[in-house]
């Protein structure tokens, strides 16, 4: 989405593709921030910015950390732990993968991992099924 967008179209955006972020590029099409439900919550209703015309370049984190595709997860959630991100980009050079949540990566870790806690944790869930 370009930065230049409005926050009710990042809005829309975000609402129709059930995210809750979504990237923020330069006309050039490189990273320019990321707008999340948080930037909207605190940075556009609790600042009283109008959603129709505040363009997202004015409230977006543009601080984006990233990791590579080979990054494991228990590594990306521990970038995110440490600098209090809830959202990562996802890129290999000039290569934009999209962004995952700490939500999509402890999905992942329950589906998929290996450690006792998520063996038990997927048990649990069949059990239940």
């Amino acid at each position: 989405m370009p930065a230049a967008a409005t926050v009710a179209e990042a809005v829309d955006v975000m609402a129709s593709g059930d995210v809750g972020a979504v990237l923020a590029l330069t006309e050039d099409g490189l990273v320019a921030g990321v707008f999340t439900e948080r930037d909207l919550l605190v940075r556009v209703v609790n600042a009283g910015h109008d959603p129709k015309t505040t363009p997202v370049s004015l409230v977006m984190t543009r601080d984006v950390r990233f990791v590579s595709p080979g990054t494991t997860t228990e590594a990306a959630l521990a970038l995110m732990h440490v600098h209090g991100f809830r959202h990562l980009l996802v890129i290999d050079g000039p290569r934009i993968y999209g962004l995952v949540s700490m939500r999509d990566l402890v999905y992942q870790m329950i589906r998929h991992g290996e450690g006792r806690f998520e063996a038990a944790v997927r048990a649990a869930s069949s059990d239940d099924a």
